[in-house]
């Protein structure tokens, strides 16, 4: 499945300053960061965490799959 970047959510973090992300997928996955590509780097690590809770194929392969979402999105600089 190629990589959408449209599946990565940008908004305002908890400060003005930050911004908070997330993929669409996975809502309750979040993390914030100085800009949107610092956050997108700190969501690969808690998706990349979330991986060890993933207990069926298909669960891992969507999270597999948000991860290169938001890889994708790191690499472009957005």
């Amino acid at each position: 499945m190629p990589t959408d970047l449209s599946r990565v959510i940008v908004t305002t973090g908890t400060t003005a300053h930050t911004a908070s992300v997330h993929h669409r997928d996975y809502p309750e996955i979040r993390a914030e960061g100085e800009t949107a590509v610092v956050a997108a780097s700190h969501l690969v690590n808690q998706l990349t965490r979330a991986l060890d809770s993933a207990l069926t194929k298909w669960r891992r392969e969507t999270i597999e799959q948000a991860i290169a979402d938001v890889k994708a999105f790191v690499e472009s600089g957005s």
